[in-house]
Parts: structure tokens; C-alpha cells; sequence
């Protein structure tokens, strides 16, 4: 017989009850937002795009917390876990482009100088990347993301005075590229 009041037993049985929220794991990721989103904020350039890699990567350190917390530098893992689902949201934005058309607002001409000289910063910051790593890592979060040096020295591992001389030695070699970035242009024209 049917019973239309729902008054039969679930076949399935009861609704499981919702997990609860590991308070440590909650209050980890509170404390740190700022620091994700301006990561997010550094490498996506857009608002929503930072909240939505910033949001997956919070999933992905909720399923995690325990080894986040457990690790020698938790906050530096909970940054590698950002970075790499920064990287996820760019395939996936590709991938989503190829079906996408989107239709916007025809940049103006002061749109296109702000993106270029992005542009030249992006090619110098990808070129010292390769070169030193850990100094692209201390201007990034230093310079670019407005992190303090104490904050970037326990990201990186290192101690706040090999943080400031990487930055400082980052900067100096970012420098350099963008000079002859900027030269080979001239030289092009």
C-alpha cells in the first residue's frame, strides 16, 4: 500500500547526522584567511576568482586538518595546499573557457596599459622563479601580497633575517629582469 503522509519506514534508513566541525581546524583557517586571500588576491588579480581558490583550498584543509596541524610548519602547508588549488582553478578556468563565450565590456585603452605592465612583471616574476625560488617566494608574499617579514620567514622556513635578504636580493634580481625584459622590447621595435 502507498502511503502518501510519508508515514512508511525509509527503505534507506535514517539521515545521517552532519559531522561537526573540528573547532581547531575552524579556528586555524580563520586566522590565516587574510593571509590566503591576499595569496589568492596576488595571483588571480580578481575577487571572486581569490574567494572561489580560496574556498576550494579551504575544503581541501578541512579533510586535511589533522596532518596540517600535525606538520612542523602548518601554516606553510595550509599555503602549499592554496597554491596548488590556485593552480587547479587556473586548468579548470581553461578548460571552462574552451565551452564559455563570455561577453563583456570592451576594455579601454587605460584597461590594456594597467594588464601591461602586469605583463612585464608576470614574464620578470616567472624568470627569477626558475632562477631562485625562494627569493621569488619572499618578494611574492613580501612585496606582493603585504605579508610582514616574521609571517613570510615561518611560510618560507627560514628565519626572518635570511626572509628580509632574500627579499631584498628578489627585488634587486627582479630588477634586473624587468631592465632586460624591457631592453630586448626596445631593441624588438
Amino acid at each position: 500500500m502507498n502511503d502518501p503522509f510519508g508515514k512508511e519506514h525509509d527503505l534507506v534508513g535514517p539521515d545521517p547526522e552532519p559531522s561537526e566541525i573540528d573547532p581547531q581546524g575552524e579556528l586555524f583557517f580563520q586566522e590565516h584567511l587574510d593571509t590566503f586571500m591576499s595569496i589568492a588576491m596576488y595571483r588571480l588579480r580578481n575577487v571572486h576568482d581569490a574567494e572561489d581558490a580560496v574556498m576550494n583550498a579551504a575544503v581541501i584543509m578541512y579533510r586535511k586538518i589533522e596532518r596540517i596541524r600535525a606538520a612542523s610548519n602548518p601554516k606553510g602547508l595550509a599555503i602549499k595546499m592554496l597554491q596548488d588549488s590556485i593552480t587547479d582553478y587556473y586548468r579548470r578556468s581553461v578548460r571552462r573557457a574552451d565551452y564559455e563565450h563570455l561577453v563583456s565590456d570592451i576594455p579601454t585603452s587605460s584597461d590594456l596599459m594597467e594588464l601591461g605592465r602586469y605583463d612585464q612583471l608576470d614574464r620578470a616574476m616567472e624568470a627569477l622563479e626558475a632562477l631562485s625560488p625562494l627569493q621569488a617566494q619572499c618578494v611574492q608574499l613580501h612585496d606582493l601580497a603585504g605579508l610582514p617579514y616574521a609571517q613570510v620567514s615561518e611560510i618560507a622556513g627560514i628565519t626572518e633575517s635570511a626572509a628580509k635578504t632574500n627579499a631584498f636580493r628578489g627585488r634587486k634580481q627582479l630588477m634586473e629582469l624587468m631592465l632586460t625584459e624591457l631592453a630586448k622590447e626596445k631593441g624588438d621595435s
